[in-house]
């Protein structure tokens, strides 16, 4: 079986080897996690498109999810471990993000009991 990109020009062949090197820089940035995260959220992947009577709201998550499922297959493109990565990476940095908030939480209820 041939490759595909075998049959790709010069210009489109660079086109996508500059894009996978985006992807790659961005996934390898926690911030750059937590943006695909939330493109992917915004995408609703992870809601149900069922929308019961609402045919048109059902068509419109349904669409949603479209887009998020090319983002999810462009990142498979680029490397199979990207999305699942993400998923556990990202449960890692919500929980650090409960820590940070608690702690954050736990020193202004320490700075209310200050007599000024």
């Amino acid at each position: 079986m041939s490759d595909p990109s075998e049959y790709l020009s010069p210009q489109d062949q660079y086109a996508r080897e500059a894009l996978a090197a985006a992807f790659r820089e961005v996934f390898a940035l926690p911030s750059g996690k937590r943006v695909l995260f939330w493109m992917l959220e915004q995408c609703a992947i992870y809601r149900e498109a069922f929308a019961g009577e609402a045919v048109s709201a059902t068509h419109y998550t349904l669409g949603l999810q479209g887009a998020g499922r090319k983002l999810i297959a462009q990142l498979d493109e680029v490397d199979q471990r990207f999305y699942p990565k993400l998923l556990l990476e990202i449960a890692t940095i919500k929980a650090m993000d409960l820590e940070a908030s608690a702690s954050a939480g736990n020193k202004r209820s320490e700075d209310d009991d200050v007599d000024v």
